[in-house]
């Protein structure tokens, strides 16, 4: 099980298959690396890719776990080095996208080669000028009340947050659904509130005009978290942005619709070649 150090001791999981222009793919919440699997089957024959469990979530648990944005963002800094990648192409799935966010804020962009970012906003919560974080208006004093019912009520939070991850008003597909909720039903409850608290005090709105890395915007057509405004919206504020939808497909578009999201994150990559 290939593990690094980040510097501080905790080993961390990660993944690694093909040889050519490095790519690393960053999961979302409560999530893991092997949510990306049909991306890595599809890449690893033109791309190095490098799929880490970030810390706290699977093979990175480990008891007592409560890190936030800037610890995983320190954690991704610290694989790029490990790992001897050169120029790699960020690729933030949903959390996986503020955990990129976060490691521009703090170390730039130099020696980066690019960015997509997959169904995912700015920042998550919304007040009265900001109606772009989670759709149906989720506020900070729902985001404040979240931690104590994840800790306590974490198998029905579950439950409660799957529907809204496959496409909206589609007949979803039973066996994902299933799969989803085992995997992130092992998750520990400590950190995912943590972390949890963290994805919803972040806020990247000042940020994201200062990334200079191509980037793709790359959100499922009916997603139930993200609208396309929000996605136009951060088109609109990073300077080199372009924006493509995944039809039929919601939140989690690289598991719903593998092949047409593999060959838009391909295009993105041959253009930066």
């Amino acid at each position: 099980m290939p593990l690094f150090d980040p510097g501080d001791g905790h080993p961390l999981y990660y993944e690694e298959r093909g040889a050519g222009r490095p790519v690393v793919l960053l999961h979302g919440w409560a999530c893991h690396a092997g949510y990306f699997a049909p991306q890595v089957a599809a890449l690893a024959a033109r791309c190095r890719v490098v799929v880490p469990d970030l810390r706290g979530h699977r093979h990175s648990h480990r008891a007592g776990d409560a890190p936030d944005l800037a610890t995983l963002a320190g954690d991704l800094r610290a694989l790029v080095a490990a790992a001897g990648l050169a120029d790699p192409v960020l690729v933030g799935w949903s959390m996986g996208a503020l955990v990129a966010f976060e490691y521009l804020r703090r170390f730039g962009d130099a020696g980066l080669g690019g960015l997509v970012v997959v169904d995912m906003t700015a920042r998550v919560v919304n007040d009265r000028e900001w109606r772009l974080g989670l759709l149906g208006g989720y506020t900070a004093s729902q985001a404040a009340r979240a931690p104590e019912l994840i800790r306590r009520e974490w198998p029905r939070w579950v439950e409660a947050f799957l529907p809204s991850v496959l496409a909206a008003d589609g007949p979803g597909d039973p066996a994902l659904l299933d799969w989803i909720a085992g995997e992130m039903r092992g998750c520990d409850p400590d950190t995912m509130a943590a972390l949890w608290q963290a994805l919803t005090v972040a806020d990247y709105r000042p940020d994201v005009a200062r990334i200079a890395l191509s980037t793709l915007i790359l959100r499922g057509a009916r997603s139930q978290l993200y609208g396309p405004d929000t996605a136009a919206w951060l088109a609109g504020a990073i300077p080199v942005a372009a924006v493509a939808s995944i039809a039929d497909a919601g939140h989690a578009p690289h598991l719903e619709r593998p092949e047409a999201f593999n060959r838009a994150l391909a295009g993105f990559l041959e253009r930066l070649a």
